[in-house]
């Protein structure tokens, strides 16, 4: 574990030394073990980023999502990594 950050809100962010040890803990017996030192439910929720591309055609049609599939691909992004897009001005 590299940080444990309480908000004000009483939830927990955990920031983890790797990939495989962040996998573990979603999974079974990871969560189970989580819960059990916290004494409660454990709700995971992935970390998002924003990014902005600039000089995209207005061609491209964005609004479908196997779009991001696509971008992921040919990217070698995880499947599932890019969750949405939108056109700013």
């Amino acid at each position: 574990v590299r940080a444990v950050t309480t908000m004000r809100n009483g939830g927990v962010i955990v920031e983890l030394d790797s990939e495989e040890l962040a996998e573990w803990l979603r999974g079974p017996s990871g969560r189970t073990l989580l819960e059990e030192q916290f004494e409660s439910t454990i709700l995971f929720r992935s970390r998002t980023f924003a990014l902005v591309l600039e000089y995209l055609s207005i061609r491209l049609q964005i609004e479908y999502i196997d779009f991001l599939r696509h971008v992921e691909a040919e990217n070698n992004l995880p499947a599932g990594s890019l969750t949405s897009i939108r056109w700013i001005k």
